[in-house]
């Protein structure tokens, strides 16, 4: 599960109350890739980031990587930081060439846990526990 996932991610369940967010992290296997192809970045990638960075919740970012080991993020983004193509490049790697293998995810309401294996979160929740669908 990359950073840039988690980072939308939240607890749906109807006793979280959509404050299910962010979810902690407690990794087992945290894996950064080194790939020399991985660390080709782009027009495409720069691009990407600028219109994603206003999206992030900064905080949440800083506090998943730094439960995940990197302690690299700085507390805030300025605009001249934001227009740093270094730190676009940075940010990128952080966002998509970390990943959480396996671990576990939880809600800072409930405590309920979610596992991650292969990568993969399981969020799954029974009727019971989902909000109601508001139309």
């Amino acid at each position: 599960m990359r950073l840039l996932t988690h980072n939308s991610m939240r607890n749906n369940s109807l006793e979280a109350d959509g404050k299910g967010y962010p979810l902690r992290i407690t990794p087992v296997d945290v894996q950064v890739v080194d790939d020399p192809a991985a660390q080709n970045v782009g027009a495409r990638e720069l691009e990407f980031i600028k219109s994603a960075l206003p999206n992030l919740d900064w905080n949440a970012l800083v506090k998943a990587a730094s439960e995940m080991g990197l302690s690299t993020l700085p507390p805030t983004v300025t605009e001249e930081m934001a227009s740093n193509v270094a730190f676009q490049k940075a940010l990128y790697h952080v966002l998509m060439n970390v990943r959480l293998v396996k671990g576990m995810l939880t809600c800072p309401v409930t405590g309920r846990e979610f596992p991650v294996t292969n990568g993969i979160p399981n969020m799954m929740l029974a009727e019971a526990e989902c909000e109601k669908v508001r139309l």
